[in-house]
């Protein structure tokens, strides 16, 4: 009887002790923890995209006096030439990219850099219209904003 009643106590306390653990770590210290370590993570995976091999930087915002939205991204060891600027079911691409073959008496060694960056565009950007400058390593794409936004649904008309 002793031992059963022993058993129970050991039992009961360790399902108390479990379950204030489970209370106090698992649902707040733990996961809040974990919440602030995926957070971090997810804002160097941002900067690591915003910054590439070429030393990206980019700068987006919208131009009040011209009306437009503008791109600007700081690129080093790029030339206009190695751009290429696409516009498409209302999203903008931006890709880059060199190669380097070096050939010396005996070998030859290639490299390669590219670098690639996408927008959605605003529901008011008129993406027919798009304008590119690149000058001092800076590639300014200035997109304008439409008076009337594009419809997002377009009816169609039963015959």
């Amino acid at each position: 009887m002793k031992n059963l009643l022993l058993a129970v106590l050991l039992i009961s306390n360790a399902t108390i002790a479990n379950q204030a653990f489970q209370s106090n770590h698992l649902n707040g210290n733990v996961w809040s923890n974990f919440n602030q370590q995926f957070q971090q993570f997810n804002n160097k995976m941002r900067d690591m995209q915003n910054s590439s091999i070429f030393g990206a930087q980019t700068n987006r915002y919208f131009d009040d006096k011209t009306n437009h939205y503008v791109i600007e991204i700081k690129v080093s060891g790029l030339t206009k030439e190695n751009l290429n600027i696409t516009a498409k079911n209302n999203m903008i691409h931006i890709e880059g990219g060199i190669k380097k073959t070096e050939k010396t008496a005996n070998s030859s060694r290639s490299s390669s850099k590219r670098f690639s960056q996408s927008y959605s565009l605003p529901n008011d950007a008129d993406s027919e219209n798009i304008d590119a400058e690149f000058k001092e390593n800076i590639l300014i794409v200035s997109i304008p904003k439409l008076d009337t936004p594009k419809p997002q649904v377009n009816k169609v008309i039963i015959k």
